[in-house]
């Protein structure tokens, strides 16, 4: 009898996803009108840190993610109120009906609002390429390739792979290439771990990225895309356009690589925002190939003690790219923003070294510089909740003045689901 019943409520919750999947791909939403043309505010032609830009990709990278996209399209049509008929963040994403087939779809839903012009299919949009006219166009462009084998390892085989997913957003002005970060490959939650991320011996790149060594997933990953990405942006007339880069953790990553691979190949690349990216990126020839490429235009920003920006491999000679940007706790730092900030060291040096640190409370300033820049933090399971991407989006979104937040989205927090490793969320 209980067997029966489980199999009831599963095929009743398949039912359920599946029609509320169908509705999402067929039925426009009704988008909050506070976010109506939001894009106007993002300045694409600022570098460095610009706090309106900061925020805008931090939530649009967050929803790369296909749970957080499928959450907040409840949240939505929710009136904006937590979703409180989900049991469990495992349940929800076992049973997410945002899937990679009508991501694109869905996602262009979400953020189609964002921008002032016309919504066009990909060969519309080519058309209208180097058209005189006062009407706007934009187009969405989602890109996905997989590639997995079985490995073995003390004799047990397991799947490792690529799966390398981004969107490409064209309008007239200025191409966004947005990065997700590591995720299922199907049913598998460790391929990408696997065959991508945990591949950190260094690669001779290609292309035009020749004579540099980069982490060997990554390099991989972007290879796997490569082609059609330029073509795509060949047919946008993305040179003549700026170009914006951005994603969370391994989307970070790719997001550097393929600017820097942009630029040496000729694209005008404004700026990259690496929202919790690893630092094992590239050894000293790729950094003085971004350095010279790309000065002051990559912006790494880290949350805290989010594990994914500590960790290291010593002995890979990798070194560090672009100019980190740390947001401090949300509780005790109140999500202050210190730009430009050191990297981490084994060992912090006095405060003289470091003279943007307020000493008026020494406690405090002692606090922040073993948070902020030490390299010997041990990573534990309570601080992964730290690399969560609405860490980001909140701790962009409290950089915002009170003028641009009137214009602007929300934060629209999960809270307390897909808050992974945090004690209190479900």
């Amino acid at each position: 009898m209980i067997k029966k019943l489980s199999i009831l409520w599963v095929s009743l919750f398949w039912v359920a996803a599946t029609t509320y999947g169908q509705l999402l791909e067929h039925q426009s939403f009704h988008a909050p009108t506070y976010e109506g043309q939001c894009m106007n505010y993002f300045n694409d032609t600022a570098s460095g840190v610009n706090n309106v830009n900061a925020f805008i990709l931090a939530k649009m990278t967050e929803l790369m993610y296909l749970e957080r996209l499928d959450y907040q399209m409840r949240y939505i049509g929710n009136s904006c109120q937590p979703v409180d008929t989900i049991s469990s963040t495992d349940a929800f994403r076992a049973n997410s009906v945002v899937t990679d087939s009508n991501f694109q779809t869905i996602y262009t839903e979400r953020f189609k609002h964002y921008f002032n012009g016309k919504l066009e299919t990909e060969k519309e949009h080519e058309a209208h390429q180097g058209e005189e006219g006062t009407e706007e166009h934009i187009c969405f462009k989602y890109i996905q390739k997989i590639h997995t084998h079985t490995a073995r390892f003390l004799g047990i085989k397991y799947k490792s792979g690529l799966d390398p997913e981004l969107m490409i957003i064209s309008t007239p002005k200025t191409i966004f290439i947005l990065f997700r970060g590591t995720d299922d490959v199907g049913k598998n939650k460790w391929a990408e771990w696997l065959g991508t991320d945990f591949r950190i011996n260094q690669t001779p790149a290609g292309g035009a990225l020749v004579g540099t060594r980069i982490h060997t997933g990554f390099w991989l990953s972007f290879d796997l895309i490569r082609d059609e990405l330029i073509e795509t942006l060949i047919k946008f007339n993305a040179k003549k356009k700026n170009i914006w880069l951005a994603g969370h953790s391994l989307g970070a990553a790719l997001s550097i690589v393929t600017g820097t691979y942009l630029k040496s190949y000729g694209f005008d690349v404004q700026n990259v925002y690496a929202y919790a990216c690893p630092r094992t990126i590239g050894n000293k020839a790729f950094i003085r190939k971004t350095n010279e490429l790309l000065p002051h235009r990559i912006q790494r920003f880290e949350y805290f003690k989010d594990p994914v920006t500590l960790l290291w491999a010593p002995g890979f000679k990798y070194d560090y790219v672009g100019e980190r940007n740390w947001y401090d706790e949300e509780k005790k730092g109140n999500y202050k923003l210190y730009k430009n900030t050191g990297e981490r060291v084994v060992v912090t040096g006095p405060f003289k070294r470091y003279p943007y640190i307020d000493l008026s409370d020494r406690k405090e300033a002692r606090r922040i510089r073993r948070n902020q820049l030490s390299g010997t933090i041990c990573i534990g399971m309570g601080m992964l909740h730290y690399h969560n991407p609405q860490w980001y989006v909140k701790a962009a979104y409290k950089q915002l003045s009170e003028e641009e937040k009137e214009h602007l989205p929300k934060v629209d927090d999960s809270y307390p689901y897909l808050y992974y490793g945090r004690k209190d969320s479900k």
